[in-house]
């Protein structure tokens, strides 16, 4: 007897082949699987089944009357195009010496509608279990297939998908029929993309409206800022002819030792807007090069929300730090000589529901051996730093705030000193440019030999970046004033982070 093992996609199919050592492939028409050693392996291409169009429930008119579309029940109907794919998985689960269907989707909302949404089409009824895993390394798939679940213990992760896609489809359905026939236009409205709209479309309005200030700082020699701006030049010209070359003191002089922690491990959301902010990439060029380096088993599954890692991965995160000496040995030697920082900001079983941040796996050690592409160069890079810098020490400075007056007028300045560049050493938005060594005491004086004025004006809202919009939607609950709304929505966010790339593309590319 056979298992039928259904993966989302041929590249990863042919891993879990390999792994359970189904060698032999097998034509059949346009199509083929691999068979062997009990096992047959196939795949899905994505999505091969939808819900269909309205036309498909008998709504071909475009006629208010029609409207809200709420089908009564909703329809599992075959994507255009996939015919040959479909037949082949409905030849494989039909079969006699067929047992049992291995869910090996990816491993998330999205992954069991693909393959439920295809097993229900079919009208299968055989068993099935869930193969769950984060890598594709070859002992993270072997050693999930030593533990699958049952298929019914991700049967509420279909339920919420499957909802969502309703919830999709009546509002996203419905109100692009209602604002077409309004306007007698097309209109292609989203239950997410439409609030992501409005979301830009306020900032652009603020933006156009705003009114420029113009105000007028005052500074010493030091940098230090007088506590008072001014509406006019005349008036920050009489501050600096009062007080210049007078004898400024030193008021008051505190310091305080601070530390910066590292930064959390990247989640999917984290990492495109990093290469956003460093690189220029889109959200939907992020989320490719890391699926494709997930394919090629140097990074974890990248359609995740967490930051964190869980206790049992300890070990792991060892064996990584140890794999990537190749990458950078100096500064490898150097964090496991003073020890891996491994405490509550990168453990936390709390945070991490489906699947942990996202992380290299113990294959990084490949990767000089790998050609990849410019984009993917910059992801890997961007993880791996990412990673060795969760693992470093803290940043930790003196802060100095300083206190002068002279004739009257009180100026300001805080400073910071670096003693322990901790992780901040290999930061790539670091600005050295903060740091600076200005030190004096409490009843120090000095004279007010030169003296500024800076020109200034206020600054409208920036316009929005991918960077900047993706964090708006994480954040989503920042918008909302209703307590309650509010506390419904925190923590989840405006879309997914799986989905979240693709609506601002339909956005711009929908003009």
């Amino acid at each position: 007897m056979y298992r039928v093992i259904v993966a989302e996609k041929p590249s990863v199919a042919a891993s879990i082949a390999y792994c359970v050592g189904a060698a032999d492939k097998v034509k059949s028409g346009s199509t083929f699987y691999r068979q062997g050693s009990g096992y047959i392996v196939t795949n899905a291409l994505g999505h091969l089944i939808g819900l269909g169009i309205p036309e498909n429930y008998g709504w071909d008119k475009w006629e208010l009357e029609q409207l809200p579309l709420i089908p009564e029940k909703f329809k599992l109907l075959p994507i255009k195009g996939y015919s040959g794919q479909i037949e082949l998985l409905k030849s494989l689960f039909d079969r006699d010496d067929v047992s049992e269907i291995i869910n090996a989707c990816d491993a998330g909302r999205e992954g069991e509608c693909i393959f439920r949404y295809i097993y229900d089409y079919l009208g299968c009824k055989k068993p099935v279990k869930r193969l769950w895993i984060s890598s594709l390394t070859d002992e993270s798939i072997k050693d999930g297939m030593k533990h699958l679940l049952d298929g019914k213990e991700k049967e509420n992760l279909f339920a919420a998908g499957y909802t969502r896609a309703k919830a999709d489809w009546i509002l996203g359905m419905s109100l692009s029929r209602l604002y077409s026939i309004l306007d007698d236009s097309r209109h292609r409205v989203g239950r997410v993309k439409t609030p992501v709209l409005n979301i830009i479309a306020k900032r652009d309005e603020a933006i156009d409206n705003f009114v420029s200030k113009p105000y007028f700082k005052v500074l010493l020699a030091n940098d230090a800022e007088c506590e008072r701006t001014f509406d006019n030049l005349m008036d920050a010209l009489s501050v600096v002819n009062k007080c210049k070359g007078k004898t400024v003191t030193v008021t008051s002089a505190k310091s305080e030792n601070k530390a910066e922690q590292r930064p959390l491990l990247h989640s999917l959301t984290s990492l495109q807007r990093e290469a956003n902010d460093l690189y220029g990439m889109t959200a939907t060029e992020t989320l490719d090069a890391a699926q494709s380096l997930y394919e090629k088993k140097l990074l974890t599954y990248p359609r995740t929300d967490s930051n964190y890692l869980t206790d049992d991965m300890i070990p792991l995160v060892e064996s990584v730090v140890k794999c990537l000496s190749g990458y950078d040995n100096e500064r490898i030697q150097k964090l496991q000589k003073q020890g891996l920082n491994i405490d509550k900001r990168l453990i936390d079983n709390s945070k991490v529901s489906d699947h942990h941040a996202l992380i290299p796996t113990n294959l990084i050690g490949r990767l000089e051996n790998e050609k990849l592409t410019k984009n993917e160069n910059n992801v890997i890079n961007l993880v791996i730093n990412r990673f060795l810098c969760a693992l470093d020490k803290p940043y930790t400075y003196i802060e100095y705030k300083y206190e002068f007056t002279v004739c009257g007028e009180v100026f300001k300045l805080t400073v910071k000193t670096s003693v322990e560049l901790g992780w901040r050493r290999y930061s790539k938005m670091w600005d050295d440019e903060s740091v600076r060594r200005y030190i004096c005491n409490e009843g120090d004086t000095f004279t007010a030999d030169e003296m500024t004025v800076k020109d200034c004006e206020t600054t409208p809202p920036k316009r929005f970046t991918e960077s900047s919009l993706l964090s708006v939607m994480e954040n989503i609950d920042r918008l909302i004033d209703d307590k309650e709304l509010k506390g419904f929505v925190k923590d989840r966010g405006l879309g997914t982070p799986a989905t979240r790339a693709s609506i601002i593309e339909e956005l711009i590319s929908a003009g």
